[in-house]
């Protein structure tokens, strides 16, 4: 039984980015976007790339930046959801564009403290073959 909460547990951290982007993920509207430049930014020893993507709701024009070294060429062409109160809040219609909303990394966080946490208070001590209690006599005596 306690298996069975551990791994459900599990499940329910594992399903949090989904149910974070349900409402995008039903209810959003998709539109078209363009790869219009590639912004560098330097970090300490190397330059980081995001591709900086333009995109129409209406007859207004919005512009986001994409995932950090996604390598897309300029000109191409992406779908891109968003929720139908916040245009301006798009996101690339693909796995590693809702991958990258923060309710994933919170999510990964926490899978990674629970299973730290639980694996830490399993009960049981290693159990130590025969020879190598009897060298840790020797060595005492």
């Amino acid at each position: 039984m306690k298996q069975f909460r551990y791994l459900f547990i599990n499940l329910l951290i594992i399903m949090a980015p989904i149910y974070g982007n349900w409402d995008l993920i039903s209810n959003g509207k998709r539109c078209q976007g363009t790869v219009v430049d590639i912004k560098e930014i330097k970090q300490q020893l190397f330059y980081e790339t995001y591709p900086i993507i333009t995109y129409k709701v209406g007859d207004k024009t919005y512009k986001i930046q994409g995932p950090e070294n996604a390598d897309y060429p300029i000109g191409k062409q992406l779908e891109l959801i968003y929720a139908k109160d916040k245009p301006s809040a798009a996101i690339i219609y693909s796995v590693s564009g809702f991958l990258s909303q923060w309710y994933t990394i919170l999510a990964l966080v926490l899978l990674i403290l629970w299973n730290a946490f639980y694996l830490s208070f399993l009960k049981g001590k290693p159990q130590y073959t025969r020879s190598s209690n009897t060298n840790k006599k020797k060595s005492l005596e």
